[in-house]
């Protein structure tokens, strides 16, 4: 049996939860919606809090229904006034739409929390990880013609071993803390088979520029994706070597490309802009491991997204309804990052369901306390002053009388 969820306005799991029911209420998320070809957005609405009630509490939605239900305090902090959909209702309209639909919903709404500054550089650090759908909870075999009819596939990984799921990459801003691409891949391909991919997308939004860094590990490790970062989009694919790595080795297999050739003033500014590139390259290659703290920003994201949203494992048949609740898995979890949970140590307290900050001091408790300290210090001397003459005309009058004893 679950325990109920019993509306408390100062408990801070509700008070996030509302931040977060505040942004899916505005205007601008409702016209995102509209401009993807969201009929009802109200409706639209009110399934996404549902869904993210179910993903926020580990419930199913079938009791998060009955608990908005039962408890009219608790429909009223969701925003519900009229009667509530059932949970078939639910799935019977999120399922019109298509999972690219609820792409562009999400890319849309998180570009907004992304502001970069397009006069300068960008970093951002690209990474996997497993989503398994449980479709096989009995350990039945499965064979492969029954999961190519539904478009699923078996894959691989350390941590989950073999699973039927997908493969979920993530492009995160390193300033922003806002995933900029997210890709579904069905099953477990190999990183390095799809660096190429994860390019492409983040070059047809017009997300990269020339000379930005994106960080990988060593999943995508291949000297052929070096120079297709290099040659073809233009950007420094710091990609974590491997053991076998060898600069002279990758220096050689460098080459220009076809437009490098062409007698214009355009083909020496690209030139220039190639080797300036790949030398910027070689230089972070030798400090690689100075960037690893950097790309496991990215891994406390994921951390945050599977233990306390449930990433990891969604209670899904269909390539349409996994990909669905990864998408708005990954928007919640961009949300509630963007309410202060930065660091380090706040990321990993937030996957362990401790959604508590520290509050910073503001600056005028901190003159408040020094002008304690200070009053504290100037009066001691004072007391000592006191002291010193009390002494010294004690020592006055033991002097007289010693002079009228003699």
């Amino acid at each position: 049996m679950l325990p109920s969820l019993n509306y408390d306005s100062k408990d801070p799991k509700f008070i996030l939860l509302g931040k977060i029911f505040k942004i899916i209420d505005s205007k601008k998320f409702k016209d995102t919606c509209n401009r993807k070809g969201i009929t009802s957005r109200q409706m639209m609405v009110d399934s996404i809090k549902i869904l993210f009630m179910s993903m926020y509490f580990d419930y199913t939605v079938s009791n998060v229904v009955n608990e908005l239900n039962r408890s009219s305090k608790l429909r009223k902090f969701a925003g519900f006034s009229k009667e509530m959909p059932t949970a078939e209702q639910i799935y019977e309209y999120m399922s019109r739409y298509s999972a690219e639909q609820y792409c562009k919903i999400v890319n849309a709404t998180l570009m907004k929390f992304n502001k970069e500054n397009r006069g300068t550089y960008n970093r951002f650090i690209a990474d996997a990880t497993p989503s398994a759908c449980d479709f096989n909870n009995d350990k039945h075999f499965i064979p492969k013609e029954h999961l190519e009819k539904l478009n699923l596939k078996w894959g691989f990984s350390t941590t989950k071993g073999h699973f039927i799921g997908f493969k979920v990459t993530v492009v995160l801003n390193e300033k922003t803390m806002v995933p900029v691409s997210i890709l579904i891949h069905s099953g477990a391909p190999n990183d390095s088979k799809i660096f190429d991919d994860v390019l492409q997308d983040l070059q047809k939004r017009q997300i990269i520029k020339r000379k930005d860094m994106i960080l990988f590990d060593r999943g995508y490790y291949g000297y052929k994706n070096y120079q297709i970062g290099i040659n073809k989009y233009k950007i420094i694919p710091v990609i974590f070597p491997k053991e076998s790595y060898k600069e002279e080795k990758l220096k050689g297999q460098m080459s220009y490309p076809m437009e490098v050739f062409s007698r214009n003033k355009k083909s020496k500014d690209l030139k220039k802009d190639i080797d300036s590139i790949a030398s910027i390259l070689y230089q972070k290659l030798q400090n690689w491991k100075e960037l690893k703290p950097i790309r496991g920003i990215i891994e406390d994201f994921f951390k945050v997204a599977k233990d306390a949203f449930g990433l990891g494992e969604f209670h899904s048949y269909t390539v349409e309804s996994m990909s669905r609740k990864i998408y708005l898995c990954l928007l919640l979890t961009t949300l509630i990052v963007q309410q202060g949970y930065k660091t380090k140590t706040q990321l990993q307290r937030l996957a362990e369901g401790n959604v508590v900050q520290d509050t910073p001091v503001s600056k005028k408790c901190n003159k408040k306390k020094n002008k304690n300290k200070n009053n504290k210090k100037s009066k001691a001397p004072l007391k000592t002053e006191q002291q010193e003459l009390e002494i010294s005309k004690k020592e006055e009058q033991i002097s007289l009388l010693t002079f009228c004893s003699i």
